[in-house]
């Protein structure tokens, strides 16, 4: 049996898993039809114990280009191998490989297979960033509300309290529903607007919905004694927005282009941020900012 997982009309076929291991939220995503066009095909092999490096691919070696506690990364010519661990290389569950231009083998840990109905742990596996930046979609950390089928993404680092706020919004403000608390695709269309997506992982909100609005703004939030807008530069607002995508930073190419993408974006969508009490009156000056014609 083969899935088809569809991410801003982009199908990624999953061959070799059944739809019960899965994450229901990634369930929302996926389809047991298949697609005429599928953009990657991911082979999953349940197995005893994760295969070691290879030392050739299409004729040149694998290189390690990347490491960190829960990754490490090689490349060869175009192609990408990933070792994905919880803490290090002795808890390592899946291991990630290329073999071509549109396929990737995942070997998952069969001792451990009941860790793919874990959101973060199932899309680790499938390094979608890396499949859906070159189109110029990226997963961005935010919560996702949806006022009357515009998208506003509040942002922040953990605790800045955006999902409360998007909780304040949906509670007291008309028309306003949170189609995801922890993530989104931002994508940008033909005709240079900007859309957002739900994306198949939540985080601790438990919020995923598969929706597709055009983006209205994104707004960074603050926890105040007030309810205000905060000037800040440009500059600062780059920083912001960077550090929030998902990006892989040992890819200098992928790199650069996110630089531009969050330029672009920067020029095109307004981008600001709101010191907020979290009170229920929190979000009606943000309103009045975004949408000066409602009553």
């Amino acid at each position: 049996m083969s899935l088809t997982l569809t991410l801003n009309e982009h199908h990624f076929v999953l061959e070799g898993v059944s739809p019960t291991l899965l994450p229901s939220n990634t369930l929302l995503f996926v389809t047991e039809s298949s697609h005429p066009s599928p953009k990657f095909t991911f082979t999953f092999h349940l197995v005893e114990q994760l295969p070691k490096s290879p030392s050739q691919a299409q004729g040149q070696p694998w290189m390690e280009v990347f490491q960190r506690h829960n990754i490490m990364v090689w490349r060869s010519g175009m192609l990408e191998r990933r070792l994905l661990a919880a803490s290090g290389a002795h808890d390592a569950y899946a291991v990630y490989e290329e073999s071509s231009s549109d396929h990737a083998d995942i070997w998952f840990l069969s001792s451990l297979q009941s860790m793919l109905s874990i959101d973060t742990v199932f899309i680790s596996t499938l390094s979608l960033e890396r499949h859906l930046a070159p189109f110029g979609h990226y997963v961005f950390h935010s919560a996702y509300m949806s006022h009357r089928g515009e998208a506003i993404l509040l942002s922040g680092p953990s605790g800045a309290g955006k999902s409360t706020h998007a909780h304040l919004w949906e509670q007291f403000v008309t028309d306003t529903h949170v189609v995801n608390g922890d993530r989104s695709l931002i994508s940008r269309g033909a005709d240079g607007r900007y859309f957002v997506s739900g994306w198949p992982v939540c985080g601790s909100s438990g919020i995923c919905h598969d929706e597709r609005h055009p983006l209205r703004a994104i707004v960074f939030i603050e926890q105040t004694p007030g309810n205000q807008l905060i000037r800040e530069s440009a500059a600062r607002l780059f920083t912001r927005l960077y550090a929030q995508l998902t990006i892989n930073h040992w890819d200098k190419e992928a790199t650069a282009a996110a630089v531009d993408w969050v330029s672009t974006l920067l020029n095109t969508v307004p981008v600001m941020v709101y010191g907020c009490n979290m009170a229920p009156d929190a979000p009606f000056n943000l309103k009045s900012a975004l949408f000066p014609t409602e009553e």
